[in-house]
């Protein structure tokens, strides 16, 4: 039987997942217009200013903006466009949608499969996000470190 502390925990890993996955987003663009901009080399007051338009934007204006910036392969693209349904449908009515479910066994069982589904979609998304924006990261360290041994 599902409670309904069940039910709010693995809200609240969802929530996780999709935060951690916009999380990534952000710091691959963070990272490539620091890349193009040369931020890693030398303060650069833009860098506050992008960084604050960043933490406005939506998850659905980051990944046009990332879409600008890297040819997403159809695969990822796709992932990343369900991870977004999912973090909408997430944080926009889902118990809404699901009304008065949470006060029957039946209805609390129906909230987790659909929370299931979400977490999954938004894990491989981060799954894929992740790794992409620590190599994007490790190539401006490296980058760096280059540059400090030329001083």
């Amino acid at each position: 039987m599902v409670t309904r502390e069940d039910v709010y925990a693995k809200f609240g890993l969802t929530a996780e997942a999709a935060q951690l996955f916009e999380t990534e987003l952000g710091t691959m663009l963070l990272a490539r217009e620091g890349e193009e901009r040369g931020w890693h080399f030398n303060a650069d007051p833009q860098a506050a200013k992008f960084y604050e338009e960043l933490n406005r934007k939506t998850l659905g204006e980051i990944l046009k903006s990332l879409k600008e910036y890297l040819d997403l392969d159809d695969e990822v693209a796709e992932l990343f466009k369900e991870a977004l349904g999912a973090r909408n449908s997430l944080n926009h009515g889902f118990f809404e949608r699901h009304d008065f479910a949470i006060y029957s066994d039946v209805g609390r069982a129906a909230m987790m499969v659909d929370l299931e589904t979400m977490h999954v979609r938004l894990a491989a998304a981060y799954d894929v996000a992740q790794p992409a924006a620590l190599q994007l990261v490790g190539r401006i360290h490296a980058a760096r470190a280059g540059e400090g041994s030329k001083r």
